[in-house]
């Protein structure tokens, strides 16, 4: 028969064996070493200095001194000496010092929460089934950093199946955010659990689509998101074709003349809308080659006329009146050997000079025939002063002469300075020089 037992190597009583007992006593040693076993600690490498007989150690790594060559074994003292017992796969004991089971792998002992858990299912506070097989009943769920980044992973087989985080009301989806069957990032949501709407998708470039997005650069649909295009910005603007069906706030380009928009404009332009409801909006229009601005109003869901507005480059040029509003410059002014004018836009216009001479024609009365520099639409008032200095009178004096008179046309005025009464017939070499005419009227009707 063997010597030793299979499992623990106890020594058998052989037949005819003398001194039995030594054999016996051995076993018995071993057994009182290995069942219930229970070690005082398992972070020593060297023995304790006077240790009591039974005591038990794991010897750790780098054993030295009577432990050395002895680790991960089993230390014994029986009073006199260390003995030391190899463990098996799965063999099992105590560890005081630690109060923990300890479990022998084959390679090193440890405690059952220094290995991985594993379990098919697992609820807290309530059940798992074949698909939630971890499920947790709970006011809420801790997942803490341990002293750094923290990251929660959702890992799938592949680009077509789900990765995603599922909320539910009464278990009914509701919304769900993450990889949802695609390569791209998804928010999607549902009113009843089984119709989805992908809300925001981001692609894996990052490029944003979906129902909250503009569907084209002119989507003006509530809530949402602009993309680039919308009012123009980023790319070109949308193209609009009637003006008056510009209501919604926006910069649109538009081909010159068009449907809404003023007949004397051309060229490509933009249009610039600002919508305070379905009935209430302002456009600007603008001619990208002639730089010519237009502006209108939408009240009570009509469209009022067009007005030009005026820029620096319109404040001094030709003016011109249409249905009594200006279609020119401001301000037109100008000179000739006549004296000088001042046109407005509003059809006024004032013509000067200072160097009229009045010649006699008769005893009776000085004449000054007066071009105008430039033609009035039908007679004007003229005004004239006289000269301060006594210079420009010539064979008379201020007081022989009385007030002015004038038969005036659109292109020029026969002006007359009569003899006051009283006074002496004019000499024949009897004039004024420097004489003041202002004129005033209008350009146009």
């Amino acid at each position: 028969m063997p010597e030793i037992s299979a499992i623990l190597s106890l020594p058998y009583i052989q037949p005819g064996q003398a001194q039995k007992h030594v054999t016996h006593n051995e076993a018995i040693k071993r057994l009182d070493a290995l069942v219930q076993p229970v070690v005082a600690d398992r972070d020593r490498a060297a023995p304790p200095d006077d240790p009591a007989p039974g005591a038990r150690h794991l010897v750790a790594t780098g054993a030295s001194g009577d432990w050395a060559g002895q680790s991960g074994r089993i230390a014994v003292w029986d009073g006199t000496a260390w003995g030391f017992e190899t463990p098996l796969p799965g063999w099992r004991l105590h560890c005081l010092a630690e109060g923990a089971d300890l479990r022998f792998d084959g390679t090193g002992w440890t405690a059952e929460e220094e290995r991985p858990l594993r379990a098919a299912s697992l609820g807290i506070n309530t059940g798992p089934d074949d698909t939630d097989r971890l499920s947790l009943a709970a006011p809420s769920t801790l997942l803490n950093h341990a002293g750094g980044d923290h990251r929660l992973k959702i890992n799938r087989a592949g680009a077509g199946d789900t990765a995603s985080l599922l909320f539910q009301t009464g278990f009914a989806g509701g919304a769900e955010i993450g990889l949802a069957g695609g390569a791209g990032f998804a928010i999607r949501t549902s009113a009843d659990g089984a119709d989805w709407t992908t809300a925001l998708g981001l692609s894996a470039q990052g490029l944003a689509s979906g129902a909250a997005v503009q569907s084209a650069p002119d989507d003006a649909t509530p809530g949402r998101l602009m993309t680039v295009g919308a009012f123009g910005l980023g790319a070109a603007a949308p193209v609009l074709l009637d003006a008056d069906a510009g209501r919604s706030g926006g910069v649109f380009a538009i081909a010159l003349p068009a449907t809404g928009t003023p007949g004397e404009t051309s060229g490509p332009g933009l249009l610039w809308v600002a919508a305070a409801g379905p009935d209430a909006a302002a456009q600007r229009l603008c001619e990208t080659v002639t730089g010519r601005v237009w502006r209108r109003a939408l009240a009570g869901g009509v469209w009022q006329g067009w007005r030009r507005e005026i820029g620096q480059a319109d404040l001094l040029g030709p003016v011109s009146l249409a249905d009594g509003l200006p279609g020119g410059a401001v301000f037109d002014s100008g000179e000739s050997a006549e004296g000088r004018y001042l046109r407005f836009a509003d059809g006024t216009q004032i013509a000067w000079t200072g160097a009229a001479g009045f010649a006699r024609i008769s005893e009776h009365r000085l004449e000054h025939v007066w071009t105008f520099p430039a033609p009035f639409a039908d007679t004007p008032r003229v005004s004239a002063t006289l000269p301060g200095a006594e210079g420009d009178f010539t064979a008379l004096d201020p007081g022989d002469l009385g007030g002015l008179m004038q038969e005036a046309g659109a292109a020029s005025a026969a002006l007359r300075l009569p003899r006051a009464a009283g006074a002496a017939g004019f000499a024949a070499a009897a004039r004024v020089a420097n004489v003041g005419l202002t004129a005033l009227g209008r350009w146009a009707a």
